[in-house]
């Protein structure tokens, strides 16, 4: 890059400007998007096909000084935003521009809880990502277990699903769905559904972080007949960030959501973890820590929730 930094994986794809990459110490399911204005050089070790809207020319390619080189072919193409780049003779990126790439991935982990209920368990989910150069897609599932002795005190499930604009500068707008149920706290089913504005703070090769801010609808109906369901509108703030250590891949997601109906009503939803284990296979490693807080629980519960975890989590596209 032209900032120094330099970064070693799978070149998957150049098209409208944009360098799409595959690091493995980010983690398999992770495509980074890199600015083509922003690349100095790269070189390919295998064969991908390579064109600037004329001929295409087959074989490892080497870039520098503003051209593009491919031992397939005796002409060069500028690395400008007409490059294309591309691996499978059938995915043509100008072909093929609105084909959705999807990666998926499913996982499993040991955690212990410290909250609500206390003890050790597991969890599983599955999940889908969808990219397209205009949107993003995700969905996803999680189950999670705990046991205290021998009894089973933990039995939650979360159902999500969002989407957002690939942001164009600094700007994109999302919509977001968490539903489930979480019987440690004594809920039926719960719902939270948001819209609204996302803003790109910062990016750059290693990372990025994202604020959003919208407006949400937070459903929750309790397993007791004595407790009224909740139902208020709410505002929906949020923050992602991710950043390449070196020694490490940092994920963070925050959600606030307050209530408008009731001052200080609101809960937290935090999640953080380090992808430790790392390599150009599909498995990989994290250890993390995740929050649920809530300033107004029950009348036996407490506020925080807290599950620490070692998550093994398989990839694939």
């Amino acid at each position: 890059m032209k900032d120094g930094t330099f970064l070693k994986g799978r070149i998957e794809r150049i098209a409208s400007g944009v360098l799409e990459m595959r690091v493995p110490v980010l983690g398999e399911a992770n495509v980074q998007h890199l600015q083509l204005a922003q690349v100095e050089s790269f070189i390919t070790d295998d064969a991908v096909l390579v064109s600037s809207g004329g001929v295409v020319t087959r074989g490892p390619a080497n870039a520098a000084a503003g051209r593009v080189a491919s031992k397939g072919g005796a002409e060069t193409s500028t690395l400008d935003a007409a490059l294309e780049l591309w691996r499978d003779p059938s995915l043509r990126p100008a072909e093929t521009a609105g084909n959705r790439q999807w990666t998926t991935q499913a996982d499993v982990d040991v955690s212990g809880r410290n909250g609500v209920v206390m003890g050790s368990g597991f969890s599983a989910g599955f999940s889908a990502k969808g990219v397209t150069k205009a949107d993003t897609v995700i969905a996803g599932v999680r189950l999670v277990r705990a046991d205290t002795g021998n009894l089973t005190s933990t039995d939650d499930l979360h159902a999500t699903a969002s989407y957002e604009t690939n942001p164009t500068d600094v700007v994109f707008w999302y919509v977001r769905s968490d539903s489930g149920y979480d019987n440690a706290r004594l809920i039926d089913f719960f719902s939270v559904n948001a819209a609204g504005w996302g803003f790109r703070l910062h990016s750059d090769a290693k990372g990025k972080l994202d604020a959003r801010l919208g407006l949400a609808h937070r459903f929750e109906r309790y397993s007791s007949p004595s407790q009224p369901t909740l139902s208020a509108p709410s505002a929906d703030i949020g923050l992602i960030f991710s950043r390449e250590l070196g020694w490490a891949a940092w994920d963070t997601s925050l959600n606030f959501v307050p209530s408008f109906l009731t001052a200080g009503d609101f809960y937290v939803r935090h999640e953080t973890s380090l992808n430790v284990l790392r390599n150009a296979g599909p498995l990989s490693l994290r250890v993390g820590v995740a929050n649920d807080f809530r300033s107004k629980p029950l009348p036996t519960q407490v506020k925080t929730d807290t599950s620490y975890f070692l998550r093994t989590t398989y990839v694939w596209k």
